[in-house]
């Protein structure tokens, strides 16, 4: 009990911006996007593919939030490209171009 009531008021001093977890660097970067989405496409594998899913998303909020609305349309097209090779029903060869759609409607972000 005496530890829990420790515990809180330790919590209690911290200041907020020492709970919240700082942005990764790379966020949103297409750059970063690629190859992950490469990695899921080839070897199917679960982490690989979350990954991707996670990093697509940061990627197409920060499209949205820059009005870049073509890329975000391909980025959504993209990620249901990666929830299909998760379902082991992938689009193959058109899964790969949208994938280079990506890189070209995205460069820059």
């Amino acid at each position: 009990m005496r530890l829990a009531a420790v515990s809180s008021a330790v919590a209690l001093s911290l200041p907020l911006a020492a709970l919240v977890p700082a942005a990764p660097v790379l966020a949103g970067s297409v750059e970063r996007l690629i190859p992950l989405v490469q990695v899921c496409f080839s070897t199917q594998r679960p982490r690989a593919c979350e990954q991707a899913l996670v990093q697509s998303e940061d990627l197409q909020q920060q499209a949205a939030d820059q009005d870049r609305y073509p890329c975000q349309s391909m980025v959504l097209g993209l990620q249901a490209d990666v929830v299909m090779v998760q379902l082991q029903a992938g689009r193959g060869k058109l899964a790969y171009e949208t994938l280079d759609a990506v890189g070209q409607r995205c460069r820059g972000l």
